[in-house]
């Protein structure tokens, strides 16, 4: 075997075998870390505001919703 074959096929199995798990190992730790940080945030947010800022953000975020179905539904209608 000569040594461009040899190192040919060190490469193909390192393309095909180690190349592919070691990314997808990666992918893991990635979303993991995304995960662990998400959770930080949101921890880290519901520490930042009192009580009653709580209640009023939450009604902000439900009345933007509305606003958004309502604009989607308009839109819907005009269609037809």
């Amino acid at each position: 075997m000569s040594l461009k074959d040899s190192l040919q096929k060190r490469f193909r199995r390192f393309s095909e075998d180690v190349l592919p798990e070691a990314l997808n190992d990666m992918g893991r730790s990635i979303e993991r870390v995304r995960k662990r940080l998400d959770h930080l945030n949101c921890s880290l947010a519901e520490r930042a505001l009192p009580e009653d800022r709580k209640r009023r953000v939450s009604e902000l975020a439900l009345s933007r919703k509305a606003k958004k179905a309502a604009q989607k539904s308009i839109k819907i209608r005009e269609k037809i």
